[in-house]
């Protein structure tokens, strides 16, 4: 019968179970995303040790239930072909984990060897030992030298891979370090497990064979959690903290355990309750066996030996019991087996116990062979003796292990079957707050466009529907708040545009009042050609320029020119930096043309100049404006990272999405000699509503912010108290490659 350790082991490897089977789905998915072949042999390893698990426990139940050994072979036979073909994988494994090189001729030979192994265990006759009170046999095929070969193999390869991450460790950094530290602690678990699983085989002590699945499953979770961690994740430096990042992980972890222990608590309180009425029935019926044989014996006229030897033989006791007969002096007076016939049993404690005129009914103390009865005696009141009813252990509690062997199969069926119905829901929760998570993450990104699709109606489902409808205000909001900063920055440059278009009004209206007197005059025509086109022009451009930057707001991407849209700007401004005593120089490179809106792009240059010439304004001693531009490539482009200080002094506020390969992009680089920007005010610089101006919105950085994130591009800021900000903006080349 299962001991109380037995069954709690069993539960044990349950809940191993099904760590593994959410392992085996994480690395396939894993896999299919990173295409990875670690992965995928790490999934094809869980399975291997699920299916043994599995097994394992059939083979107890199979144990219990007394099948037939040949089925129960079948059984160990397919285990050890699992173990053997896990433990090559775990081989291929520590290669690809570890970037093994010239080890394919390794492999090779341990293929090879596993091979034979595996044909040895197929046509090896099997031997399968069982200790007393052990459910888990000691495997030996005939003509292998060495008993359970399969499991002496497992261990070793997870011997070999703890040993393996434990030398390599220190070559790593950081995360990589500490997730090979684990992994190498977690193959070193499952490798101690094997030893107390062999010192439960050798003593038959439960409380080992619950260590041995302890720490298997200790194993089993940090096997997991070393692999599916990046290394460049937070958690990877403390792998726990990985199981509270996950609200599904949670769920499942609280409710699998609950579900697991009172089960658990359940199942042992019924075995044990239908255990003790059981055996008291199954004693009470020896007891009454034993009574009877006692009365028809008493009621004979004499002792005869060959009638008491047929009463004996034709009372059926249980499975496989006998009964038989001593007198006052211990002698066996009547007996199934002849050859016991007139055997002294005086020395028996059973028969001492009956001579002294008492009945009992219980187990009885082990034989010399360590064979265990259960049975009952009464003594003969008128003859002297007494009669002795007794069955054999495995026999006499058949039922009680048939009762017990079902009640745990059940339990594990109607456990699995809740486990499952458990993760359906978790699911079903973390699925929602998962699309929440990308949403609000969506519009911290400036995503305003970002809509929640969810089906459900519950609370969860309303929440989405709100977060949806504040996401559509917001960017109704935000293109107010746009309309609005070009309105003041329009007003910003009004001053300075009127004086650019009166100049040129000026000499159109001096020519054309001349015109008349001096048109014969070819001087006078002469200047006339030269003058007036170009003037209009510059009316013209600056026309032009206020449309572009007057432009709908929804992008209107074509071919553009980044220096011709610089020009444009400076053009417009021109007139602001002649008033501040701003000197502005430009260097601009050949550029290819790139895919953008002008007016936004324009818009987002304007406030980033414009910036930079009121901070020179402000401090009433001018300065000087650099607009550079360049092109090249780029390895970090699109989403805003965090400020980073670079130096004493200076900050960096850099983008941080790195791409798999170099992209060719532009540079826009703008820079002023200004007062600069204290660094614990640059990292909110980009925070709507963040202004350093008393007549600031503190919306036209995040503006630009926002256009240049759309056209896929960056922007770097990199500033010095007392000497001057620079902004650089990059934008791809080609915004198909981002």
């Amino acid at each position: 019968m299962f001991s109380t350790l037995t069954i709690i082991s069993i539960f044990t490897e349950i809940f191993a179970s099904g760590i593994l089977l959410s392992g085996i789905y994480s690395f396939f998915i894993k896999f299919l995303q990173e295409r990875k072949l670690r992965y995928l042999l790490l999934g094809f390893i869980f399975i291997c040790f699920a299916g043994y698990t599995i097994l394992t426990i059939a083979s107890q139940i199979h144990y219990d239930l007394g099948g037939l050994f040949s089925q129960r072979e079948l059984i160990h036979r397919a285990i050890a072909l699992i173990l053997l073909f896990g433990s090559f994988l775990i081989l291929w494994f520590i290669k690809e984990r570890f970037e093994v090189k010239r080890t394919g001729w390794l492999l090779i030979l341990a293929l090879l060897f596993i091979l034979y192994l595996v044909f040895m265990v197929c046509v090896s006759p099997i031997n399968l030992t069982y200790g007393r009170e052990i459910i888990e046999p000691v495997v030996i095929f005939l003509l292998l030298p060495v008993s359970n070969p399969d499991k002496v193999l497992w261990a070793a390869m997870w011997g070999l891979l703890a040993l393996i991450s434990f030398i390599r460790a220190p070559k790593y950094q950081g995360g990589q370090r500490a997730l090979t530290l684990y992994l190498g602690f977690s193959a070193l678990l499952l490798l101690a497990s094997f030893f107390f699983f062999r010192g439960y085989l050798n003593n038959g002590q439960g409380s080992r064979l619950l260590l041995s699945w302890i720490m298997t499953l200790l194993g089993i979770l940090g096997l997991t959690l070393a692999e599916i961690i990046p290394p460049s994740s937070p958690a990877a430096r403390n792998p726990l903290n990985f199981l509270r990042t996950r609200i599904l992980i949670k769920l499942i972890l609280i409710f699998v355990l609950l579900i697991t222990i009172l089960f658990e608590i359940t199942t042992l309180a019924t075995l044990t309750i239908s255990k003790q009425a059981l055996q008291k029935s199954i004693v009470n019926t020896y007891q009454e066996t034993a009574l009877g044989l006692a009365n028809q014996i008493e009621n004979m006229k004499s002792l005869d030996p060959k009638a008491l030897n047929q009463i004996v033989l034709n009372k059926k006791i249980g499975k496989s019991g006998l009964a038989w007969v001593v007198n006052q002096k211990g002698i066996i007076l009547a007996h199934p087996d002849p050859v016991l016939l007139g055997a002294d049993q005086s020395g028996h404690p059973v028969i001492k116990s009956l001579l002294r005129g008492k009945s009992w009914g219980g187990e009885f103390p082990p034989d010399e062979l360590g064979k265990i009865n259960v049975g009952a005696y009464v003594p003969l009141l008128r003859w002297g003796g007494g009669v002795v009813v007794e069955e054999s252990l495995a026999d006499a509690y058949f039922e009680m292990r048939q009762l017990e062997s079902y009640s745990l199969l059940f339990t594990i069926i109607g456990l699995a079957l809740t486990l499952l119905t458990g993760i359906f829901f978790a699911r079903s929760i973390e699925r929602p707050i998962y699309k929440l998570k990308l949403g609000t993450e969506a519009v911290a990104a400036g995503d305003l466009n970002y809509r929640i699709n969810l089906d459900s109606t519950d609370e969860l489902g309303s929440l989405a529907a709100a977060f949806n409808k504040m996401t559509q205000d917001l960017a109704n909001s935000q293109e107010r708040l746009i309309l609005s900063e070009k309105l003041v920055s329009l007003g910003t440059m009004a001053a300075g545009m009127a004086h650019e278009i009166k100049n040129p009004l000026v000499s159109l209206r001096t020519f054309s009042q001349l015109i008349d007197q001096k048109w014969e005059d070819k001087e006078f025509r002469e200047k006339f050609k030269s003058i007036v086109p170009v003037e209009i022009d510059r009316i013209n451009r600056i026309a032009e320029s206020l449309l572009k930057f007057g432009r709908p707001l929804k992008p209107e991407l074509t071919g553009l020119k980044i220096n011709s849209l610089l020009e444009e700007v400076l053009l417009l401004l021109e007139s602001e930096c002649r008033k501040n005593n701003i000197r502005v120089t430009t260097k601009f490179a050949e550029l290819p043309d790139i895919l953008g809106d002008p007016g936004q792009l324009s818009q987002a240059f304007l406030n980033i100049v414009l910036n930079a010439v009121q901070a020179m304004s402000d401090t009433g001693k001018g300065g000087e404006l650099i607009v550079k531009t360049d092109v090249g490539e780029v390895v970090k482009l699109g989403r805003l990272g965090k400020g980073v200080e670079k130096a004493a002094g200076e900050v960096v506020w850099e983008a941080e999405e790195e791409k798999p390969k170099p992209i060719p992009a532009v540079f826009i680089e703008v820079t002023d000699t200004g007062p600069g920007i204290e660094p614990e005010k640059i990292k909110s610089l980009f925070d709507p509503f963040f202004t350093t101006k008393t007549k600031g919105t503190g919306m036209g950085l995040p503006i630009t912010l926002r256009i240049i994130e759309e056209h896929k591009g960056s922007i770097k800021v990199r500033s010095q108290v007392g000497k001057g900000t620079t902004f650089i903006i990059t934008l791809p080349q080609k915004m198909s490659e981002v």
